[in-house]
């Protein structure tokens, strides 16, 4: 029987957003995350996509501060959710590409006829 770790499952739930410079990879949220969203009543809205922000691409020291070395920087969401706080031409391109990425998963759903 053939194994599948959570890490491999995970990974093929990512896609990449582009905002600006810099490219965000995201993980689709599930159904029940959705779900949970709406039956509090809210929305997919800024502070719920940015749980789903996993990675960056040439994110560096320097556009975090200034000063700062142009290395590359490793991913952490922490991090990533004060930095993108004062950048709000991210805000649309990661709201946007996380229900872009549930709608299509939704849709291919439908199209296998799992609904």
């Amino acid at each position: 029987m053939k194994k599948l770790d959570l890490a491999r499952f995970q990974k093929s739930r990512e896609s990449s957003i582009e905002s600006g410079p810099f490219k965000f990879t995201i993980r689709r949220p599930s159904p029940l995350d959705v779900a949970r969203i709406g039956a509090e009543g809210s929305r997919i809205n800024f502070d719920f996509a940015c749980r789903y922000v996993v990675g960056w691409d040439g994110v560096k020291e320097s556009d975090l501060l200034p000063g700062g070395d142009p290395e590359p920087l490793e991913f952490d969401n922490e991090l990533f959710v004060a930095w993108v706080a004062d950048h709000p031409e991210h805000w649309q391109p990661i709201v946007s590409g996380v229900i872009n990425a549930f709608r299509a998963f939704e849709e291919a759903s439908e199209n296998r006829g799992n609904v």
